[in-house]
């Protein structure tokens, strides 16, 4: 049927689309500053987990990495560029907070890196534990719509506080009717997203955010409102993924099955993450290990390949890039 997504599913558990075979040009897209510089280093080492990756490229924007940091990534990834200033924010923040370049850059991925089919953003605080997350992506974006994963789980705790924050800001760009819309309508998170290089999302996301930085006179800068308000109003086509390509720690905790070594969903029958997200206040985040294990508790950042099935199937993942 046209548009709707087929995948299979192989012995190793990896998903596979059906009408995509990973022949487009593909590049994952991330940006960090110097202070997340050891979870962009999870995040480049989680991507070269595998002997064959199903992404063609990896970039990073260098929004005030170190000297050590910068000459690492450069050793695993084929662009690293310092961004401009692609929107009107105010001078001030740009001074005082030069990582919102991370914010504005993103309507803007194929003008930075021309000659790609699809994009995917991934946030420098998130990684990725199993590749069928980014294969869904991809298949997803190819078919024309923007693959974005909402922010809705039966574990999520939705604090009042997160519903006034996004309704503040669409109020603070949009205007205070506009804002009504958070209460019913689904909010994606921009964190996470995949994107054909010809869809109309680029240049409609863009116009939305250059508005809400007008009424605001630059001073609030927020991507994601303006994503959602044009998904809202400028009915751009989505192409909803589970919560697993994009798990917010901070809104739930994984936990962690040993017998497969994964982190999987707290809720049965537990499917395994795709990609974790240390969103908001969950980058030191530890979660407590099944009886009988005691101690700490189990770090969230990707340390190396853990994963038994793999190595079983005689498929181990490479480690994760030291040099």
């Amino acid at each position: 049927m046209s548009g709707v997504l087929s995948f299979q599913q192989d012995s190793f558990g990896t998903i596979q689309s059906a009408g995509m075979r990973m022949s487009k040009r593909t590049l994952v897209v991330t940006a960090a500053t110097e202070s997340f510089a050891p979870l962009l280093r999870g995040l480049i080492g989680s991507l070269h987990q595998w002997t064959r990756s199903p992404w063609t490229d990896v970039a990073c924007f260098d929004l005030g990495l170190g000297n050590d940091s910068v000459a690492w990534v450069r050793r695993h990834v084929r662009h690293v560029v310092c961004p401009e200033w692609d929107l009107p924010v105010d001078s001030a923040l740009r001074v005082d907070q030069s990582h919102l370049r991370a914010l504005t850059v993103r309507p803007f991925l194929p003008r930075y890196f021309p000659g790609y089919d699809i994009y995917l953003w991934i946030d420098a605080d998130a990684w990725v534990q199993q590749r069928y997350a980014l294969e869904w992506l991809f298949a997803a974006a190819s078919q024309g719509s923007m693959a974005l994963v909402p922010q809705a789980h039966p574990n999520y705790r939705q604090a009042r506080e997160g519903i006034e924050w996004r309704m503040g800001r669409l109020s603070s760009y949009f205007g205070e009717k506009q804002a009504q819309q958070a209460l019913w309508k689904p909010y994606f998170n921009a964190g996470v997203f995949a994107l054909s290089v010809n869809a109309p999302h680029w240049q409609v996301w863009s116009r939305r955010f250059h508005e809400g930085l007008a009424a605001t006179s630059g001073k609030r800068c927020c991507d994601q409102t303006a994503l959602n308000y044009a998904i809202w109003n400028d009915r751009l086509p989505v192409n909803p993924l589970p919560a697993t390509c994009n798990w917010l720690c901070h809104l739930a905790d994984p936990v962690f099955d040993p017998s497969s070594q994964l982190l999987c969903e707290p809720m049965r029958p537990g499917q395994p993450i795709g990609i974790v997200h240390l969103s908001a206040d969950s980058k030191g985040a530890r979660i407590a290990l099944p009886y009988p294990h005691d101690g700490p508790g189990l770090d969230l950042r990707f340390h190396g390949p853990t994963y038994q099935r793999y190595r079983a199937a005689g498929n181990a993942p490479q480690s994760m890039p030291a040099h």
